[in-house]
């Protein structure tokens, strides 16, 4: 398990809306390919997010892959999202807990922790990962994905600063499911009118 946590001026519900909003993957993130499985779906307190997407990434200075990925989100509220992450091309599984925690009315603390499941027989040697023992594999490209996940959060830092609050929001077909996912989260707030919210 790794676990990172960084801190920056964000919302928890920000945090979580990047599951839905797959545009920004390829447009801020670089990934290609990026399809959504099936609808967003909602049950009560629980968001359910699926969608590939392919990644090329430079390996060590030395190479560049391709990493072709399934991600199954599931999000339970503003603070707490889980991610079932396949990659396909090698045959990897990981975990991804993404944990946003509101530190004042401007900071967040959002903590990463991932999880890369025993890699015994990859299906491609990635420049070297067959040659490496067994035990070592899974450390390794956690590191390795760890490291990619800090750069996506960071990039979205700089969006997420520059943020204007405009209502309604000006959005098109290609921002997706935005405004479901801003409407279950409407359940986390106090309603205005209710008076028995406040005693």
């Amino acid at each position: 398990m790794y676990v990172q946590t960084l801190r920056f001026p964000g919302h928890p519900q920000e945090i979580a809306e990047n599951s839905v909003d797959l545009a920004h993957l390829r447009y801020i993130h670089g990934y290609d390919s990026v399809n959504r499985v099936e609808p967003a779906s909602i049950d009560g307190h629980h968001m359910v997010s699926r969608f590939d997407f392919t990644s090329r990434r430079k390996v060590a200075r030395v190479a560049t892959l391709t990493f072709e990925i399934s991600a199954d989100t599931d999000i339970y509220g503003l603070g707490y999202s889980f991610v079932s992450i396949r990659e396909h091309t090698i045959g990897m599984d990981m975990r991804l807990w993404i944990l946003a925690t509101p530190v004042d009315g401007e900071l967040v603390d959002m903590t990463l922790a991932s999880q890369v499941r025993e890699i015994r027989n990859p299906k491609r040697l990635l420049v070297g990962l067959g040659f490496l023992p067994t035990r070592l594999r899974a450390p390794l490209m956690n590191r390795f994905m760890a490291s990619r996940q800090r750069q996506d959060v960071l990039d979205d830092v700089v969006i997420w600063g520059r943020k204007k609050y405009v209502s309604p929001p000006r959005l098109n077909r290609s921002d997706g499911e935005i405004m479901a996912y801003r409407a279950y989260c409407a359940q986390f707030y106090a309603d205005p009118n209710d008076c028995s919210a406040t005693s």
